[in-house]
């Protein structure tokens, strides 16, 4: 039987959560975003490829690239944790599993320094879900 631990603070309602569902997901964003990385951004035969012709990959795959030199998917995910602080229950926890799943992407796509910072704050926001009390 699992224990429910309720810390009541102001307003607020801190109830023990179940974080696993993020975590498998920022686990595949981050399988996928490895896949990505070292099988079709790094690749020199794929940046030759792109110089020589222009393919339909290579517009995506130049995009990616930009995104990753602007860091953005770790500003996205700092961006999603900071929503997550919202008080609608609902809304701060779909942000919190998208920071998860953007973070753990940008984690591997060289965005590691903001994305590992709201990767952990989405964590801990999934780990002591907060609800208003009524």
């Amino acid at each position: 039987m699992a224990q429910t631990f309720i810390v009541r603070s102001a307003n607020l309602v801190f109830t023990s959560a179940r974080p696993l569902g993020g975590v498998c997901l920022a686990l595949f964003m981050a399988l996928l975003a490895s896949w990505l990385r070292y099988h079709f951004i790094e690749p020199a035969a794929f940046g030759t490829a792109c110089e020589k012709s222009a393919l339909w990959w290579c517009a995506p795959r130049a995009g990616l690239i930009v995104a990753t030199k602007m860091n953005l998917l770790g500003i996205v995910s700092v961006l999603a944790a900071a929503l997550a602080f919202l008080p609608q229950s609902r809304v701060h926890l779909y942000a919190a599993h998208f920071g998860l799943a953007v973070g753990g992407a940008g984690m591997v796509l060289y965005n590691a320094t903001f994305s590992a910072v709201a990767f952990v704050l989405c964590l801990l926001l999934l780990a002591l879900r907060r609800e208003h009390a009524e």
